[in-house]
């Protein structure tokens, strides 16, 4: 789903970054820089590569990317209250315990990451794909997805209740210890074994 526009070529390596004086960042690539516990307003990235960049613990009122790619990053921990993503790649970044209630995500992915323990309530996802990404204990509750998919993806102890799934394709990934309700799953597709499995959460006998 998602196309990176992003040339690397073209961006312009920041070697100094001070982000109270500069929260605005355009076509630029920083890479091993530490912002550890940073407080922010707004933030806003467009066409910004980040490489090996730590927000660990950060606090950002405004979030705003667009076109940009995370790779290698460390998040975890980061408060953030009002994302908006679109044309976002993540890959191989630690995440956990992210704080990203009521974000805005679209024609995004995130691959190989560890989202474990993210807080994704009520929020809206269209048009995202997650790959090989550690999803344990992660908050969907109220979540809005649309055209979701979830491939080879953790997503044991996952939360989905109240949430409105429209085309969201689980197959392949674990979903052991899932709470999802009945409404919840209409649109769900899923394989043969997560059907079995599903179809003991709601109190089916299957007799062959």
């Amino acid at each position: 789903m998602f196309k990176s526009i992003i040339n690397e070529k073209s961006l312009t390596v920041l070697d100094k970054v001070d982000l109270h004086e500069n929260p605005y960042l355009e076509k630029v690539k920083i890479e091993g820089k530490d912002f550890t516990g940073i407080e922010l307003e707004d933030l806003s990235l467009d066409n910004v590569l980040l490489e090996s960049v730590t927000f660990n613990q950060a606090k950002i009122e405004d979030l705003k990317i667009v076109d940009s790619v995370f790779k290698k990053c460390n998040i975890a921990g980061a408060e953030i209250e009002k994302p908006y993503f679109t044309r976002f790649k993540v890959e191989g970044s630690r995440m956990q315990g992210l704080q990203l209630a009521q974000a805005r995500v679209t024609d995004s992915s995130f691959i190989s990451s560890k989202l474990n323990n993210v807080n994704f309530r009520y929020a809206k996802l269209k048009n995202v794909t997650f790959e090989s990404c550690d999803m344990t204990d992660l908050d969907f509750m109220g979540t809005e997805l649309e055209n979701i998919v979830f491939k080879n993806c953790n997503l044991t102890d996952s939360i989905f209740l109240q949430s409105t799934l429209k085309n969201v394709d689980l197959a392949g990934s674990n979903i052991i210890n899932i709470s999802i309700g009945a409404e919840e799953i209409k649109e769900v597709f899923v394989d043969t074994g997560q059907a079995l499995y599903l179809s003991s959460i709601f109190g089916l006998k299957i007799r062959d």
